[in-house]
């Protein structure tokens, strides 16, 4: 990584007339690539995103075949006794998770922290 000399603002590669630069952002500095260091540089217009990137979600049609574990919890919009849950960390680490609950009935969600 490299920043700019003006600014201390990252510089990032980017195409300049048909060759890669380091550009900064902030101020608009240009600074040229060696060769050497040239190659290091990709400059993509798309990320690719890995499994591990996926954000799994739970509609309403989905969760009613997936096997999670149930708790007595009584729903707030049916009354009804029987939930589903899961627990997420939504906050810093050194607090606690949070625990989700949807209804086995009528799939309303809530959570608890």
């Amino acid at each position: 990584m490299r920043f700019c000399p003006n600014c201390q603002s990252l510089l990032t590669p980017q195409k300049v007339d048909k060759r890669k630069k380091l550009v900064c952002k902030h101020c608009g500095h240009t600074q040229s690539l060696t060769t050497k260091v040239k190659a290091s540089y990709r400059i993509k217009q798309r990320i690719d995103h890995g499994p591990k990137d996926e954000t799994i979600i739970l509609d309403e049609e989905s969760s009613r075949h997936r096997p999670m574990p149930t708790v007595r919890a009584v729903c707030p919009k049916c009354g009804h006794k029987v939930a589903y849950y899961w627990q997420v960390q939504t906050r810093s680490g050194d607090e606690g998770m949070t625990t989700f609950y949807r209804c086995h009935e009528c799939s309303q969600t809530w959570r608890e922290y």
